[in-house]
Formats: C-alpha cells, sequence, structure tokens
C-alpha cells in the first residue's frame, strides 16, 4: 500500500530518516509537486512520444459531444 504525504520542507530530513527507521516501510522517495507517479499516464506519454500511438483528430463540435455524453 502507498501513501501520499506533505511535509513541510524544513522538517523533510527528520520525516525520511523517521521512516526509514521503521522496519516495515519498503521505501522512502520523495515526489516533486509536478512529477507524474501514475504508471499509466505514464505509460501512455512514452506510448505518445515513441509514435506507438497517434492521437485521433476531433473537431471541436466532436469534443463537445464527448463532454456532455
Amino acid at each position: 500500500m502507498k501513501y501520499i504525504l506533505e511535509i513541510p520542507e524544513n522538517k523533510i530530513a527528520f520525516a525520511e530518516e523517521f521512516f526509514k527507521s521503521i522496519s516495515f516501510v519498503k521505501n522512502v522517495k520523495a515526489i516533486a509537486p509536478n512529477e507524474i507517479t501514475n504508471t499509466a499516464i505514464l505509460k501512455d506519454i512514452e506510448d505518445y512520444e515513441s509514435k506507438k500511438v497517434v492521437p485521433t483528430p476531433l473537431n471541436l463540435a466532436e469534443l463537445k459531444a464527448m463532454i456532455n455524453a
């Protein structure tokens, strides 16, 4: 199970040491506020950048129809 905690800048070092000292905590990793951690989103971005997928062009009417569906 994963938890996301927001810790003040001045307490980061203490918090990391604290969590690392707990025997059942497997991993401690700081995540930047703008970092994408969702694996599905990351895979989609990689697929798009490597040209494995091509976005389907839609016009404004089609987009509105999808939103209002």
